[in-house]
């Protein structure tokens, strides 16, 4: 009788691992190990770790890193846009909208800290299409707080680019907060935000 022979050596993460992850899954690890470590460290190995899925998984739906952090961006932030532009939009009016868009905006950082670390800042790092979609993002937004000049009690002669001001102190704001640690903590910035923005665009 042939004896039996060594057993199969294991080579690979990939051959013990249940592939039962989603491609759910595997957007949200994305972000959430680009938060936490930074993007230049979130390799595909912790990534396909984290979402419980094998490499060659990954690299057949989502091509590689890059391309994995755009998707994973330009979907996490889709939403996060529509939510609030749906919460500005049913507010009484433009002043009420923007404030309740930007403590829903503020609320979303400080319950989220990893994902907002990975829309905001480590966007940065990823360059390439996950960039182009946050400057999407960010002009469609300016866009929307520059509809403030068509509204009753807008600053005469106001320019256009004070949205953009707007808008960048708010971005800096935040990234300061998650930068520092002290993103759980940053809704006590409504207050200031909403003055500042009231101030730029309507005098007060």
């Amino acid at each position: 009788m042939e004896s039996p022979g060594p057993l199969r050596e294991v080579r690979s993460w990939e051959e013990v691992v249940p592939d039962r992850g989603s491609d759910a899954d595997v957007l949200e690890a994305m972000l959430l190990t680009a938060g936490e470590l930074g993007y230049a460290k979130a390799t595909v190995r912790e990534v396909t770790s984290r979402a419980r899925i094998t490499e060659d998984r990954f690299h057949r739906h989502f091509g590689g890193k890059e391309a994995c952090f755009a998707r994973a961006y330009g979907d996490a932030a889709a939403r996060l846009e529509r939510e609030l532009l749906d919460t500005c939009a049913m507010a009484p009016d433009w002043k009420a909208g923007f404030e309740a868009a930007l403590a829903e905006l503020l609320r979303y950082v400080a319950e989220q800290p990893l994902l907002a670390r990975a829309l905001l800042i480590e966007v940065k790092s990823a360059r390439g299409e996950a960039w182009a979609k946050h400057q999407e993002v960010v002009e469609r937004l300016t866009a929307a707080i520059d509809s403030a000049r068509q509204q009753p009690g807008a600053r005469p002669n106001s320019s256009p680019m004070t949205a953009g001001f707007v808008v960048g102190a708010i971005e800096e704001s935040l990234c300061i907060e998650i930068a520092t640690g002290r993103a759980t903590d940053v809704e006590r910035l409504l207050e200031d935000l909403t003055r500042l923005a009231f101030l730029q665009l309507f005098g007060g």
